[in-house]
């Protein structure tokens, strides 16, 4: 329907131009100089004026009315009228090459049997809160679709089919399911009167009546037109578009549609959807969660063991077992939603990251209650649970293979329910989190909502979803960058790392593919945001709540309307152009290509070979600090990393055992000076000694000598002074004998006389005897003094010689002077094993005894350990201004690499920064290895590592760059090292 067809500069709003280039061409007939605006796709025509013309080649989409008329009153001045444009619109209007976008008339789609496959990710489509604006569309009509009331032969009727259904929904909207082609639209209730009043009311009735404007009815017409829910309309086949890379991350395979299998089958499962069926679960869970939970250590060990055991050869069972348990998953949805009547349109297989996951299209479920779809969503997680719980009681009753097989069972229903309930990632766990909060579209609506409070603009979001949507937008945006980022960062670093060169050239190759050779029939009319297209694109609509508020008037605009197929007479003369243009053009453009591409094909490339390296240090620049003896470390002065002399002290060792060693020998070596100084004393008086003895030995000689010459006189005769002296007392005493005998005898006459007394008598007598016995004592005396002269004599001969056999001079300073001897050698012994160990002491004090780097790290941990000299070091030094690897590469690139070649090592720490290194040698010997599929060789080169950031374990990938040689001999190296051409070769030879 139209409501107004006249168009004037009064009347209508300053309008853009549309773009006709995509269906119509201007051109000048060969034999006048008439020009034409002529049809892409068939045969029509219409004369124009140059005036026209030169307007036309303006309708690109970039100007408005006004503009194009003053850019044509510059050219042409006055020679055209001031409605000049307006007018030229209306010509267009009336021959069907335009039309305005007035009509309220929804677009009709394009008719296909193929079900329409949108909402696989189970989002509902629905109506926005605002209108969008409604760009310059294709509209499949002609001249006579603009008069009023008029329906196009093809449109669809303005009338829900009779499949469609209306379901209630609890938070106050309503869901149009059309379960022909599984498509919903959710709408508000001023919308559903709408929808209810079409084919009974014309559509500007309908508008009027339901406090709409026409825009919004139009609108909404699209949108149940998109859907499919109109009579005579089908949901339209997503445009085909070009493939990019991108696609390899996520796409999808239907493989059939499993409805009517699963209805063959619910019946006989109603069981598990019983309450005592949910009890018995609920239990079986709980206790195997209990259970597992207490042998987690035991689940953890044996991972550990599986994957020391076996390693990268438990991936492809484990991958199986993930898709078996992610096919049960969706099973589990399928079944479900089955259970609840509803439509399960589709299974198949997604792949993302081109790793294969069992899918279903489970959309019918927004048609349920809030907790019954919950436990759609919830039912592929239950099933998990079940999947790992019984895969764990059978892991406990099992054993050999089928334990292993039921552990990874375990881990992979794990794994996946882990990775299902992530809330951030379209997922189970957003689906579920969208069922909780009843927010259908949570993602985009919470995006929509920052984006509303960045531009200022109001929120139409309930008050109590705000909070949610602030929350989940920030979260969900950095999880998008952290994935995505993560996954281009990996597969950026490995293709540039690996296969650079391949990938310049197929990114270069798929460019050329999806923008050169693009013709504008392939994309016409530019971006569509028609609700048809964004349908198919986004597979899913905005939200109209049911607090519907009427979007802004929106400025009507110009379309283009696509030519008839059914072709018009034609002049010959302008058909013969039109087909000698074209191919005259595509010659033009595939010379051009070819002459560019030859043209790069002789452009100068290096040849490189390569492949990932890690650093190690160069020969005779490291060394290993290591402990003479061993000692416990006490400090660490040095730091990983950091930079060393030589001569700097690094550590600090001590021995308690070298400690007590050196008291020992500190003590015996005192001991030992107090035993030579002994010795010394003892060699002193041992001389000392000897020349007393001499002495004495001289005098006894003298005196012998004389006692002698005593004796021999006594022999002769010869009295000794002694003897004569005692002889002259015997002498005395014999001359008074006489004289007291005749004393005697006249004191005794005189006695008798009575003269005197008896006792002068006495006297006399007593004295005479006294001298008598004195005479004979003498006597006595004096024989005893020749015995004795005699014997003394005898004896001091005797005891000479006895001196001088007993004392030998030189056998006691011998002796003193051997042990003076020993305990000197012992002091040295001493001295020297003293000075070892101090030694030893001494090199406990660790010093470098190079200038490079501490590459060990963890020192501080060895603080207060014990290093032993033969079984531990402390640390390592090396010097790092260059740095040494080994690059293996296939046997074949082997002639391409020559020493003293330069090579670009880029690090994995580092991969914007290369590193200049050369070839230093070629190993002479072809790895064999089991794990490479081709013999390799080894090439060393050595890295410059002038501003010591690289450091040994470094990784990376080295290039060793080989002569400069023209693009397409290296496209044939290239195509050489990819395909064995060889092998045909070496047949073709020995043919």
């Amino acid at each position: 329907m139209q409501v107004g067809n006249e168009l004037t500069a009064k009347e209508q709003p300053d309008w853009t131009c549309p773009d006709i280039s995509p269906y119509w061409q201007l051109s000048q007939q060969a034999s006048s100089q008439q020009y034409t605006l002529r049809s892409r796709h068939d045969n029509r025509y219409f004369p124009l004026s140059p005036a026209e013309v030169y307007a036309l080649s303006h309708f690109t989409g970039n100007f408005t009315v006004t503009q194009l008329q003053q850019q044509c009153q510059k050219k042409y001045g006055s020679a055209i009228s001031p409605n000049f444009i307006w007018d030229l619109l209306q010509k267009l209007i009336t021959i069907g090459i335009l039309t305005s976008d007035e009509s309220i008339t929804p677009n009709p789609p394009v008719e296909t049997d193929r079900r329409q496959k949108i909402n696989h990710d189970r989002e509902i489509p629905n109506l926005t809160h605002s209108q969008p604006p409604i760009d310059n569309r294709i509209v499949d009509t002609d001249s006579t679709a603009h008069q009023p009331n008029y329906h196009p032969p093809n449109s669809p009727k303005l009338k829900l089919k009779s499949c469609v259904q209306w379901i209630p929904h609890s938070d106050g909207y309503w869901i149009l399911r059309n379960p022909e082609d599984v498509t919903f639209l959710q709408v508000d209730s001023q919308s559903k009167a709408a929808i209810d009043q079409l084919g009974k009311h014309p559509p500007a009735d309908i508008a009027k009546y339901n406090n709409l404007t026409l825009n919004q009815l139009r609108y909404l017409l699209q949108l149940l037109t998109a859907t499919g829910m109109l009579v005579g309309t089908k949901p339209a086949k997503p445009p085909k578009r070009k493939f990019t890379p991108l696609q390899l991350l996520f796409f999808k395979v239907p493989l059939f549609n499993p409805d009517a299998w699963l209805t063959r089958h619910i019946n006989k499962l109603h069981w598990i959807w019983t309450r005592s069926t949910c009890l018995i679960l609920c239990f079986f869970l709980a206790f195997s969660l209990f259970i597992g939970l207490s042998q987690r250590p035991e689940i953890l060990l044996t991972g550990q063991q599986l994957v020391a055991n076996q390693g990268i050869s438990l991936l492809l069972p484990f991958a199986l077992l993930a898709m078996f348990v992610v096919t049960l998953h969706e099973l589990g949805h399928a079944f479900t939603l089955k259970h609840y009547n509803g439509i399960v349109p589709e299974f198949g297989l997604l792949f993302m990251f081109l790793m294969p996951a069992a899918y279903t299209n489970t959309t019918d479920s927004y048609c349920l209650s809030r907790f019954k779809r919950i436990l759609v969503v919830g039912a592929g997680i239950i099933c998990q649970l079940i999947i790992a719980a019984t895969a764990f009681w059978l892991w406990q009753s099992s054993a050999n293979w089928l334990a292993t097989a039921s552990y990874l069972l375990m881990v992979s229903a794990l794994f996946t329910i882990a990775l299902n309930l992530n809330p951030l990632a379209k997922f189970d766990g957003y689906y579920l989190a969208v069922a909780l909060t009843g927010i259908n579209n949570l993602r985009s609506r919470s995006f929509q909502f920052y984006s509303n409070l960045l531009r200022r603009r109001p929120s139409r979001e309930p008050r109590h979803n705000r909070l949610i949507l602030a929350t989940y937008a920030p979260f969900s945006l950095l999880y998008i960058l952290f994935v995505f980022g993560s996954i281009f960062t990996l597969i950026t670093n490995w293709t540039l790392t690996n296969i650079p060169f391949w990938t310049i050239t197929l990114l270069g190759i798929w460019a050329i593919y999806y923008y050169f050779p693009q013709t504008k029939a392939e994309n016409p009319g530019g971006r569509q945001n028609s609700p048809a297209k964004k349908a198919h694109s986004n597979t899913q609509l905005n939200t109209m709540n049911s607090s519907y508020s009427q979007p802004s008037p929106q400025k009507p605009s110009l379309q283009v309307v696509p030519p008839k197929t059914q072709p018009t007479p034609a002049e010959p003369s302008t058909q013969k152009t039109t087909k000698s243009t074209l191919p005259l053009k595509r010659i033009a453009i595939l010379l051009t290509i070819a002459t560019s591409l030859g043209v790069i094909s002789l452009i100068p490339t290096s040849f490189e070979v390569g492949g990932s390296v890690e650093l190690e240090t160069r020969e005779g620049a490291r060394t290993i600090v290591r402990t003479p003896i061993a000692g416990v470390i006490t400090d660490i002065y040095v730091q990983p990393g950091e930079t060393v002399q030589p001569g700097q002290i690094l550590a600090q060792l001590s021995s308690l055992e070298l400690d007590r060693e050196i008291a020992t020998i500190e003590q015996q070596l005192v001991q030992a000076h107090q035993v030579l100084d002994t010795a010394q004393k003892q060699r002193i008086r041992a001389e000392a000694q000897l020349v007393e003895v001499q002495a004495v030995a001289e005098a006894m000689m003298a005196k012998t000598r004389r006692e002698s010459l005593r004796a021999k006189a006594l022999t002769q005769g010869q009295l000794t002074p002694e003897i004569q002296v005692l002889n002259t007392q015997r002498q005395r005493l014999q001359e008074r004998i006489p004289e007291l005998q005749e004393k005697l005898q006249r004191y005794h006459q005189l006695y008798e006389q009575g003269a005197i007394s008896r006792n002068r008598r006495d006297e006399v007598e007593s004295e005479l005897h006294n001298i008598e016995s004195n005479l004979v004592a003498k006597t006595q005396e004096i024989a005893a003094a020749k015995q004795n002269q005699t014997d003394t004599a005898r004896d001091l001969q005797t005891e000479t010689a006895s001196q001088f056999a007993a004392i030998d001079a030189s056998e006691m300073i011998a002796q003193a002077e051997s042990q003076m001897i020993t305990q000197q050698q012992a002091i040295a012994t001493l001295k020297n094993r003293l000075s070892e160990l101090k030694t030893y002491k001494q090199n406990l004090t660790l010093r470098s005894p190079i200038a490079g780097v501490i590459l060990t790290n963890h020192l501080d941990l060895r603080q207060n350990q014990e290093l032993k000299p033969t079984e531990d070091f402390l640390l390592e030094i090396a010097e790092l201004s260059s740095l040494t690897a080994t690059v293996d590469i296939k046997e074949e690139d082997l002639e391409y690499v020559e020493n003293h070649k330069p090579v670009t090592f880029r690090p994995r720490q580092a991969k914007l920064r290369p590193y200049t290194a050369t070839v230093q040698r070629i190993l002479p010997q072809i790895q064999h290895e089991p794990s490479q599929p081709q013999p390799i060789a080894q090439v060393e080169i050595v890295v410059d590592n002038s501003d010591g950031k690289l450091y040994p374990g470094a990784t990376g990938y080295a290039k060793i760059y080989s002569e400069r040689i023209p693009l397409y001999q290296r496209l044939g190296r290239e195509l050489m090292r990819l395909v064995p051409l060889e092998r045909f070769l070496w047949r073709e030879t020995e043919k």
